[in-house]
């Protein structure tokens, strides 16, 4: 809403994509969020029948042909082609025969854990949990199973996978009940080529980036299976590559001059050479130096939610750039009874010098070659960690 109120333009908001297949829970039916029946299990071989006993579609047909097929079983939507929202939305059977639900067992398994698939042994057992005469229900199976022989069936099928057994009473099926559900809005925030939230009157608003489900205008009326998260990750690439993001050397300047002016109890830690944290390099013997602070993290690893390895690669080293990847300073707020001492002055020296010229570098064909720290102080961790090592 905040995006809004600054007058940014919206596109396509009248553009809603419908998936045919939304699970309907027997012990929750009229909750309005369904759980995906995901496109694989008519893929497989499972079939769309209603309440009448009958097969109205291609099932392996576009979400939009399948859905409308689903629709029109309401007369005013079958007239109009406009849904009434006071309607009641229809309901059909999914039904998998043995083949077919082997052929997507990873996802029957699921569905049925989690009671939206139903196994059912034989046909007069299908046929009693569909509410639909046996004889019907045989008849649009075997009728199916006709079509699979010729090659194609009324509605223009020609793919026939997991079709059901000759025998039906000897048959298993899984089975469960769909609705066609909401499933992705086109419409959305009117953004450029990169990222850049544009006003209603076509201009840029400074500073404003949208990526994702958010926007709009990027898939057209419909948008295409899959391309959900690679907008996601096309347009976060480019925003983030547009963005601008303050240098990691600076922010380690930061980092070390926040410590220059911290408060005495950090002044009066002892210091710690690069020699000295080196010696505590095992998981037995665990010191990390971080923003110029030396921690022993021998206890905590084990109890470091990601798992105590992440710790134990950086013993005996300056972590500060690996803990910058992933956590806050503020975190260390917590660890004043792990600190050991302040890490080598001169090394933070060396470091920053380093820094300032990789950071002058850009643009600057007279400063493109890196100046490295003393021999004293690439000798291990913090200059490893600098040229990648």
């Amino acid at each position: 809403r905040r995006v809004l109120f600054r007058s940014a333009g919206i596109v396509d908001m009248d553009k809603v994509q419908v998936h045919p297949t939304g699970w309907v829970d027997p012990l929750d039916p009229d909750n309005p969020s369904k759980i995906l029946a995901a496109e694989l299990m008519r893929g497989v071989g499972g079939l769309l029948i209603n309440d009448d006993g009958n097969r109205f579609c291609d099932e392996l047909g576009t979400r939009a042909y399948v859905t409308d097929r689903m629709l029109s079983h309401d007369e005013g939507y079958s007239r109009t082609r406009q849904w009434n929202v006071n309607a009641t939305i229809p309901i059909f059977s999914l039904v998998l025969a043995s083949s077919a639900a082997e052929d997507g067992m990873k996802h029957v398994d699921l569905y049925s854990h989690k009671g939206l698939l139903k196994r059912l042994e034989g046909l007069s057992e299908l046929a009693e949990w569909m509410e639909v005469p046996v004889d019907k229900l045989s008849e649009t199976l075997q009728k199916y199973r006709s079509a699979g022989d010729v090659g194609e069936d009324e509605f223009g099928k020609k793919e026939f996978r997991g079709t059901p057994l000759e025998d039906l009473q000897n048959e298993v099926f899984y089975a469960g009940k769909v609705t066609p559900v909401l499933h992705y809005c086109m419409g959305g925030i009117t953004i450029n080529a990169n990222g850049k939230v544009v006003a209603e009157n076509g201009e840029e608003i400074p500073g404003l980036f949208a990526a994702g489900e958010v926007t709009g205008g990027v898939h057209g009326v419909n948008r295409l299976a899959g391309n959900s998260l690679l907008e996601c990750t096309v347009f976060g690439t480019v925003v983030g590559q547009t963005v601008p993001i303050k240098k990691s050397a600076s922010l380690m300047s930061e980092i070390y001059k926040r410590e220059d002016d911290a408060p005495s109890a950090t002044k009066d830690l002892r210091s710690v050479s690069l020699a000295e944290l080196q010696q505590h390099s095992t998981p037995e013997d665990c010191w990390v130096a971080i923003a110029g602070v030396v921690y022993d993290l021998t206890e905590f690893a084990d109890e470091h939610p990601a798992g105590p390895d992440s710790i134990h690669e950086l013993a005996g080293k300056d972590g500060t750039k690996s803990f910058l990847a992933v956590h806050s300073l503020g975190i260390l707020d917590d660890f004043d009874e792990e600190r050991i001492g302040s890490f080598n002055e001169t090394l933070k020296e060396d470091f920053l010098t380093t820094n300032k010229s990789v950071a002058g570098t850009a643009g600057d064909s007279k400063s493109d070659t890196l100046v490295k720290p003393s021999a004293a102080s690439r000798s291990g961790g913090l200059w490893d960690s600098l040229i990648g090592r």
